[in-house]
C-alpha cells in the first residue's frame, strides 16, 4: 500500500463541493436545472484487501442546497435512518499514484416549495446515491470531479412505486476542507 498516502483508520475527513446545471425531474413540471452547494465527511473505517490496497469509508454527513425561485430550497441530505454499505478508495496505479473512490449513500431530497402548494415534500431515494472518480492522483480530494453513475429515483415515504423526482446527473467538484 502507498504509505503516506492512504487516510489512516480513525481519520474524519469533511469536503466542501459543489454542482452546477444538475438537471432535476420534478413531476409533473419536468427537468429543472439546479446549482447545488455543500459537502460530506466521510469516516475511514478499515483497510481494503485486495488488488493495491486502499480502505473503505463510512459517510457521516452529506448535505447539498440549492436556491430557486420556483421551488425555494431544494436539500439533497443523507438518509440518516438507512444502513448503507462503505464507500471503497482503491489504489488503482502505484506510480504514479491513482486511486479510484466510490462514494454510495442513502439519500432524501426535500422541496421547500413544492408543484402545486403545501408543506415542505420530503421523498425518499430509492437507491443509492452513487457518485466515482476513478482518477484521484490524491486523497482527500482537491477540484476532483465525482460523476454519478446511475439516477437516482425519489418516492413519497412508504410509496415506492410513485416516482416523483429523479436526479438526472450530479457533477460534482470536491475538494478538501480541515
Amino acid at each position: 500500500m502507498l504509505l503516506g498516502l492512504i487516510p489512516p483508520i480513525g481519520l474524519e475527513i469533511p469536503c466542501s463541493s459543489y454542482a452546477v446545471n444538475v438537471p432535476l425531474k420534478i413531476e409533473p413540471l419536468g427537468v429543472v436545472t439546479l446549482d447545488f452547494k455543500g459537502g460530506w465527511k466521510v469516516r475511514v473505517e478499515k483497510n481494503f484487501e485486495g488488488g493495491l490496497g486502499g480502505v473503505w469509508l463510512k459517510f457521516l454527513h452529506m448535505e447539498f442546497d440549492a436556491d430557486s425561485e420556483m421551488f425555494g430550497r431544494v436539500t439533497i441530505s443523507q438518509d440518516e435512518d438507512a444502513a448503507d454499505p462503505l464507500s471503497p478508495l482503491q489504489v488503482v496505479r502505484q506510480l504514479p499514484p491513482t486511486f479510484s473512490n466510490t462514494l454510495q449513500v442513502s439519500i432524501k431530497l426535500t422541496i421547500e416549495k413544492p408543484p402545486g402548494g403545501g408543506p415542505p415534500l420530503v421523498l425518499a431515494g430509492k437507491n443509492l446515491f452513487t457518485q466515482l472518480n476513478d482518477r484521484l492522483t490524491v486523497f482527500p480530494p482537491q477540484g476532483a470531479v465525482y460523476q454519478l453513475q446511475h439516477p437516482v429515483e425519489f418516492t413519497p415515504v412508504g410509496q415506492p412505486d410513485e416516482v416523483r423526482a429523479q436526479l438526472l446527473q450530479f457533477p460534482a467538484t470536491v475538494s478538501h476542507n480541515p
